[in-house]
């Protein structure tokens, strides 16, 4: 039996719970296919995912906007995946970079959202490892609010430190 975070269901009249994160299980039912869309099709999805992204870039406190990152994935900057059900209903949708550095290049992982994270998160956390392993990168490194780590953790991402940020007094 496998161990879950619970928490209440929106509706007051209901008794259940449902599990925020799930464990990471093996074998497990994929019932999501996560695919990276090619740059000349983001203008026939993004209104499909811009919706998921918009609270990540919001967590970006003004240093991107909807705007510029539509105009990154369409250059090829950033790559643009979506994880869809059997229905063709987008549930997640997450952005990649890959970053040069002097001594290796990684994969990061920029702007993730999304709903019903336990169907798909898993597949598309080992669709990245498989992607940036194919692509030469040394890792995979993001940075996120501090409750992606319950799913990261358990895939085997280390916390390497913390980002601390003020404005500045004008």
């Amino acid at each position: 039996m496998s161990a879950v975070i619970q928490a209440p269901l929106a509706e007051a009249d209901e008794k259940l719970t449902k599990p925020l994160v799930g464990l990471q299980e093996k074998p497990r039912e994929v019932t999501h296919t996560i695919a990276l869309v090619p740059p000349n099709y983001i203008n026939s999805l993004w209104f499909d995912v811009r919706d998921h992204l918009a609270p990540a870039i919001d967590r970006s406190h003004g240093r991107w906007s909807m705007e510029y990152l539509y105009a990154a994935i369409a250059n090829g900057q950033q790559h643009l995946w979506v994880a869809f059900d059997k229905d063709n209903q987008i549930d997640g949708v997450c952005t990649t970079e890959i970053t040069h550095y002097p001594c290796k290049k990684m994969l990061a992982l920029q702007y993730l959202g999304g709903t019903n994270f336990n169907m798909w998160v898993w597949d598309m956390l080992d669709r990245f490892n498989t992607w940036a392993a194919d692509n030469g990168c040394a890792g995979i490194e993001g940075t996120a609010r501090h409750g992606f780590w319950k799913w990261l953790e358990q895939d085997g991402f280390v916390r390497s430190y913390t980002v601390y940020e003020k404005e500045v007094s004008k």
